[in-house]
C-alpha cells in the first residue's frame, strides 16, 4: 500500500508511473535504442488451446463420479477427493 503523496510533484510522479501510456512510450524508446523490431502480435484463437477430452477419458471420469455417488449412498468416503485433491 502506497502512502499519500506529500507534495504535488510526488502525486504527479505516481500518476506518471501508473499510466500505461508512459510505460508504452518508455518501451518504444527502449526498443529503438536496443534495436528490437516490433513484430505484429499473433492472433491466437482460444479454441486451439482448449483441452478436449477423448471419449475414453469422459467415460472414466463418469465412472469415477458414478461409483463415488454409490459409495456415499452407503456411507463410505469418496475416492475422487484424493484424485482431484479437494476436500
Amino acid at each position: 500500500m502506497r502512502k499519500a503523496p506529500r507534495s504535488v510533484e510526488e502525486w504527479l510522479y505516481y500518476k506518471l508511473l501508473d499510466s500505461p501510456g508512459f510505460h508504452k512510450f518508455v518501451g518504444n524508446i527502449y526498443k529503438k535504442i536496443n534495436g528490437i523490431k516490433d513484430k505484429p502480435h499473433e492472433i491466437f484463437t482460444s479454441s486451439e488451446y482448449l483441452y478436449r477430452p477423448t471419449r475414453s477419458q469422459k467415460f472414466r471420469a463418469y465412472r469415477v463420479l458414478f461409483w463415488d455417488e454409490m459409495r456415499t449412498l452407503i456411507g463410505l468416503p469418496r475416492k475422487s477427493e484424493k484424485i482431484v485433491g479437494r476436500k
